[in-house]
């Protein structure tokens, strides 16, 4: 199963200047949970690789980069099609973790089963959006607000329509 996993702001904003303009560390620590469960493959496009994790792949977890790149990456596979790679991955649990151009390929390839979001009460002015989800999933779970640091959240996790 292909699960996004993404927290944005209420106009659905990722990222302003290739970094996220919040901070919330409970928000980190759910992140690092989620993609922690059901095996740790967790698949990340070449510029969150190495803008938002510094070029070191996340612990504890068998890393894929998505890169046009070919060559190889300490402690992480490197994945030159999308494609190939998701239909190589159909039977297991997969975890998408961004960026926005990783996210927009996946969700126009309609290879998204469940996206889990945290939902940021807030506008940034980012520049990186997350694809528009609303029509083709359905909210399943969502949390009770929470606050950190300043900031309002909630945690929610979409379904595919019709699964």
């Amino acid at each position: 199963m292909n699960r996004l996993i993404i927290a944005i702001d209420r106009k659905r904003g990722l990222a302003k200047k290739g970094y996220m303009p919040w901070n919330i560390p409970e928000d980190e620590k759910y992140f690092t949970d989620k993609t922690k469960t059901l095996g740790g493959h967790v698949l990340s496009g070449g510029v969150t690789f190495r803008v938002a994790y510094h070029s070191n792949p996340l612990a504890d977890r068998q890393n894929y980069i998505l890169t046009r790149d070919t060559k190889p990456i300490k402690g992480a596979t490197v994945v030159n099609d999308l494609d190939k790679f998701l239909d190589e991955f159909e039977d297991k649990d997969l975890w998408i973790a961004g960026g926005a151009a990783v996210f927009e390929q996946v969700m126009k390839a309609g290879r998204a089963e469940e996206i889990y979001v945290t939902k940021i009460d807030a506008d940034f002015g980012c520049d990186q959006f997350f694809p528009e989800y609303e029509k083709d999933f359905v909210l399943s779970e969502q949390s009770e607000p929470r606050e950190q640091n300043g900031f309002h959240f909630s945690y929610q996790i979409y379904k595919k329509a019709g699964k």
